[in-house]
């Protein structure tokens, strides 16, 4: 197992872990630690395997493993996991391999295992990875046209995010494959988790057959759709807060 980077915000209260997405890091969560903090909760979050600050690394990159690596920085119980993307999948695995590590489960748009062009995903991997150390500026430049709903400063994150990221390792471990059954670690999920997802026509990651298989598999646990796409906390986090705020005072 690794030992991971990681970022807090708060000095008390119950802990709240944060998950980032694939070439992302904690640094994502820049907005969302201190409104948690803001709430009462001690929050940390982790750079994961071949992320932000954290150790590189060629092989190591299932999920089985990024969550042991979590498991291993981060000394459970927490009160409340969050995870966003991939980070969901690994935060899913987590709470089903090591039943007593959470408390309370929010899930941000997982991938649908047939929803997402896995190849494409590890090229574009490999190039902005690359740009963002060639030319950043662009790079920046071309996600805030992309991305008008992002906050100021979130693309300048975006760019370090991806110069910090080992992309031409994670690249490779996707086009190996990311084996993960979503409906089957959601239906194992804990009985208080939360699944935020993005509009499908604003570039949610779970789409059609799988989205539909993935509500229908957390009988127990709450969905909530978002106005916006893929990544929510970052275009959509005044809906994403409030939708959290909503499930932890009833749940």
């Amino acid at each position: 197992m690794t030992l991971l980077a990681t970022r807090t915000w708060g000095e008390a209260g119950p802990p709240a872990l944060l998950v980032h997405g694939v070439t992302s890091s904690s640094r994502t969560w820049w907005r969302v630690g201190p409104a948690l903090a803001g709430r009462g909760f001690r929050v940390l979050a982790v750079d994961l395997r071949g992320h932000g600050a954290s150790p590189r690394a060629a092989t190591g990159l299932s999920l089985a493993d990024l969550a042991g690596d979590v498991a291993e920085t981060v000394q459970g119980p927490v009160e409340l996991l969050v995870g966003h993307s991939l980070g969901a999948l690994v935060a899913l695995e987590l709470v089903g391999a090591r039943p007593g590590f959470a408390d309370r489960l929010v899930v941000e748009d997982p991938p649908g295992p047939s929803s997402v062009d896995w190849a494409a995903v590890a090229a574009g991997i490999e190039a902005d990875t690359g740009r963002a150390t060639t030319d950043p500026a662009a790079l920046r430049r071309d996600l805030e046209a992309a991305n008008p709903a992002w906050p100021p400063g979130e693309s300048e994150r975006r760019v370090a995010d991806l110069a910090d990221c080992d992309g031409p390792a994670i690249a490779a471990a996707l086009r190996t494959g990311v084996p993960f059954d979503l409906a089957a670690l959601l239906a194992a999920a804990l009985p208080a988790s939360l699944m935020l997802l993005a509009e499908e026509a604003l570039g949610s990651n779970l789409t059609g057959n799988d989205r539909k298989a993935a509500v229908e598999a957390l009988p127990r646990g709450t969905t909530r759709v978002l106005p916006g796409g893929h990544s929510l906390h970052r275009e959509a986090l005044d809906p994403w807060l409030a939708a959290v705020d909503a499930w932890l005072a009833g749940s």
